[in-house]
């Protein structure tokens, strides 16, 4: 590969620039042509893919009620707000996901996916999962209550007067 010589004309603010960010071990025309490689590096690396509309219904942020199951019916307007917040952060939308999550959805419990729904829409999360219980509020369950001493719920114990050891307590017998 052959190089070709170009001359360049910089004002006298970007030559300090480019001086001061080169650092010692490169010529300021070195410096340059490692900025210019690196800016080809970096758009040779990921082209954009022009987005095709109407290919798949589901790669929008909106859902109509024909998208969501009969069974998910009664879910729709959370489903339709988490798939928007979901679009958002750039998950994957299509309809590969969207029958990925529905079939997920089916095998929680009426409120397991209303909870899991409504906790994915306030964590802006991509993905729907299962709420579990708490394994602390199982161990508060499982764990014995601590019993403490009230003295209105338990006699008192007999004095000595009362045994008739008052005098033993004076040292008498």
């Amino acid at each position: 590969m052959s190089s070709k010589k170009v001359c360049i004309w910089l004002e006298p603010d970007l030559y300090e620039f480019c001086d001061e960010a080169r650092g010692e071990e490169l010529s300021v025309p070195q410096y340059i042509r490692l900025i210019l490689k690196q800016k080809k590096k970096s758009s040779t690396k990921r082209k954009e893919r022009p987005l095709v509309f109407g290919s798949d219904p589901y790669a929008t942020p909106e859902l109509t009620q024909s998208m969501i199951p009969r069974d998910l019916i009664e879910y729709t307007d959370l489903i339709t707000e988490w798939w928007a917040v979901r679009h958002k952060n750039r998950a994957t939308c299509s309809t590969k996901v969207a029958e990925r999550i529905f079939k997920k959805l089916r095998t929680f419990t009426p409120q397991a996916k209303k909870i899991a729904l409504e906790k994915a829409i306030a964590g802006g999360w991509k993905d729907i999962y299962e709420i579990k219980e708490s394994k602390f509020a199982k161990d508060e369950q499982i764990a014995p209550k601590p019993k403490y001493f009230k003295a209105s719920e338990n006699p008192m114990p007999p004095t000595l007067k009362e045994l008739g050891l008052d005098k033993a307590m004076n040292g008498e017998s």
